[in-house]
């Protein structure tokens, strides 16, 4: 008999705002120049909605936080951690459409530029996408040969990432007596902030490297072995209500609203990621937990909370809708000089990146996670399980 899923409704919709985040800092922003909004708050407010980096950092945190939640609930009912287990159930859960958009990013892409006149080089080493090292190859663009890659190319570097963290996250758990797990977590915080500290006027790498946003994933990480490990916090977050779940979302966003100013001393742009990570993980763990009727329950909003479980598709191919709409607009001359276009063409590009991502959900990546139960960990008492995911 196998465990059962554990699902927090909540928390698709946190994944939904991340990955229209990153849309709108791709397919949406590049309209904003042409609105008379230059030094002022609704300036702030476009860029603080539109930033492609804070959505990936909730990425990263939500992440730390289920992969985390999930090996400690395994080791409760089991006793032990399949390590191979988990393994295959994240390559079905994410190499198929990796590699799917690796193959149109270097193979079908060129062949696209060819087609409609644009040969400039792309310096992208598909190797390293491959291998899911594309960070890396990001981190080379950006210092050697900025604007040498396609969108589509460069957007696999935060899956690379959690790949590289899902290789030995698991082990802490499976290798490390249980006494360790906290220090482990501590020692990979703890590295990756004087990681970013030694790195701290280096952009691309405080953006990219792996060590350097390690922290949000331990964070994520530390906040879901901290609800586990101690009742009354999880307690704490179970009662968390609509004035709690205000509070969070209102420190959070002034945190991210004024955080240049906040974040301006030396060491300032390497710490205030970590402080804006907290910020989304006691978010992330709220939702999660909460018990209570909740006015701002995320899951109360139908559209996001449908459209949550789409969300890598969502991710990994809004590039290529976006390639797919800026090829007919160049074939068609429509015009790109004025905000009403370029925003319409970035909805269109929208309502296609959801066709696309639901699309592929159904018909592709569904085939390989109907695989994942055989990769089930065997439980031991079935009244043991939480309804969760």
């Amino acid at each position: 008999m196998s465990t059962g899923k554990i699902y927090f409704k909540n928390l698709d919709s946190i994944r939904f705002f991340a990955a229209l985040m990153v849309f709108l800092a791709h397919g949406i922003s590049p309209s904003y120049q042409y609105l008379p909004i230059e030094n002022t708050v609704w300036e702030k407010l476009l860029t603080l909605i539109s930033s492609g980096g804070t959505g990936v950092s909730i990425f990263f945190v939500l992440s730390g936080f289920l992969i985390t939640y999930l090996l400690i609930q395994e080791y409760e009912t089991t006793k032990t951690i399949s390590v191979r287990n988990f393994y295959m159930r994240r390559v079905l859960r994410i190499w198929p459409l990796y590699y799917l958009v690796v193959t149109f990013s270097f193979f079908i892409y060129p062949f696209i530029k060819n087609l409609i006149g644009i040969d400039n080089p792309l310096g992208s080493n598909v190797l390293y996408h491959l291998t899911f090292l594309s960070n890396f190859d990001v981190i080379n663009i950006q210092e050697n040969c900025p604007g040498n890659d396609a969108m589509s190319q460069g957007i696999t570097w935060s899956v690379s990432i959690e790949e590289q963290f899902y290789l030995f996250w698991p082990l802490i758990f499976a290798f490390l007596p249980r006494k360790g797990w906290f220090f482990a977590i501590l020692f990979i915080i703890g590295g990756s902030v004087y990681f970013r500290i030694l790195n701290h006027e280096n952009n691309s790498v405080l953006y990219f490297h792996t060590f350097s946003v390690l922290a949000d994933l331990g964070i994520g990480g530390l906040a879901a072995y901290l609800v586990k490990k101690f009742a009354p916090v999880k307690r704490f977050f179970e009662n968390t209500g609509s004035k709690t779940h205000l509070l969070l979302f209102a420190f959070s966003f002034c945190l991210l609203f004024w955080g240049d100013p906040l974040f301006s001393f030396k060491y300032g742009n390497a710490i205030g990621r970590i402080v804006i990570a907290a910020s989304f993980a006691l978010i992330i763990t709220a939702q999660a937990l909460t018990k209570t009727n909740s006015r701002l329950d995320l899951s109360r909003l139908t559209f996001p909370n449908n459209w949550g479980k789409y969300t890598y598709g969502i991710y990994l191919l809004h590039p290529i809708a976006i390639t797919i709409l800026d090829v007919l607009v160049r074939v068609l001359n429509v015009p790109k000089t004025n905000f009403i276009s370029l925003f319409l063409i970035g909805i269109l590009g929208f309502v296609l990146t959801l066709i696309l991502s639901k699309t592929s959900f159904i018909y592709f990546e569904a085939r390989f996670l109907k695989l994942k139960h055989r990769f089930d960990t065997e439980k031991k008492a079935p009244e043991t399980l939480v309804a969760a995911k």
